[in-house]
């Protein structure tokens, strides 16, 4: 089943909850808002990572280390659809996060790439699991279709102070993407990863996330609960659920375009593009992403 029009469309980007301490904008873990603002989860895992705190039938919010990440229920069908649940998500989010104090402040949605942490927040706590899972950083294992010798490893999290939102895209309902997941992932960096990086509001913050989880080629294999087979494209990063109706229309434009180009099997894309892509998301060069962008829409 290879035809275009099964194609099914998901996201799980990620935010954080944040507090102004002394002019420093530092990220506020949902782990800490339980301990210290009477937050209760809905369910969890046995793992205590991935606590829900909103459950609706059309999203969830659960815990992600130290952010928030928000899963749509049903698949994605056009960029309407898209905009119209993330911006119902977030607006759930806001009004979750204001009737809580923490120190007493009230903890803000913060919805850019990168946030500040301050570890003495945290460290008294970390023999706690969840307070533990709440402050590291690393990922569940996922892969690279780019760099061969990829290994993924969680970060020295008390030197490092900084964490990172990923705005992971799914795509699913044709066999292809799982058959060959290499080419796939390359195709949707050359127009998804670059379309993202072009538009982004952070380019600093770009540029930032970019040495540790913007790489081109991030991906895992994804089989999902209705049956359904697909991938996830894991390296943009949060700054679309920032995009304007018009660049979420270019968005999924972008996205159904680099499918078509696997079913088409354009090897010419990848010989053409595939390294100045590396070069412009690797660097996060907003500018050499919408040249790449630019000439395949001149050529193709």
């Amino acid at each position: 089943m290879n035809n275009i029009r099964e194609l099914k469309f998901g996201a799980d980007p990620e935010v954080f909850a944040s507090i102004d301490i002394e002019d420093k904008i530092l990220a506020v873990s949902p782990a800490l808002l339980e301990k210290f603002a009477g937050v209760k989860y809905i369910k969890q895992d046995e793992e205590e990572k991935h606590p829900v705190y909103i459950d609706t039938n059309e999203f969830s919010w659960m815990m992600d280390g130290c952010a928030f990440e928000v899963t749509f229920h049903h698949p994605i069908y056009s960029y309407v659809q898209l905009r119209y649940n993330m911006e119902n998500a977030l607006d759930s989010l806001k009004w979750f996060l204001c009737n809580l104090r923490i120190y007493d402040l009230e903890p803000k949605l913060y919805t850019k790439p990168v946030i500040e942490i301050n570890p003495d927040m945290y460290l008294d706590f970390l023999s706690e699991k969840k307070m533990h899972q709440g402050f590291i950083f690393g990922c569940d294992p996922d892969k690279d279709a780019i760099e061969s010798n990829y290994k993924c490893e969680t970060m020295d999290v008390f030197t490092h102070l900084f964490r990172y939102a990923g705005g992971h895209f799914h795509f699913s309902g044709l066999n292809i993407l799982q058959e060959v997941p290499g080419p796939a992932i390359k195709l949707l960096a050359i127009t998804v990863g670059n379309f993202c990086m072009a538009n982004s509001l952070y380019p600093e913050l770009e540029k930032q996330r970019a040495k540790t989880y913007g790489k081109p080629g991030r991906y895992r294999i994804q089989n999902y609960k209705n049956g359904d087979k697909g991938i996830e494209y894991r390296s943009p990063s949060n700054s679309w659920i920032s995009f304007s109706i018009e660049q979420y229309e270019e968005l999924f434009y972008w996205m159904r375009k680099g499918v078509e180009f696997l079913l088409d099997q354009r090897v010419d894309i990848l010989k053409q593009f595939l390294n100045p892509t590396i070069e412009a998301i690797t660097t996060a060069n907003g500018n050499q992403s919408k040249i790449i962008l630019q000439e395949i829409e001149n050529g193709n």
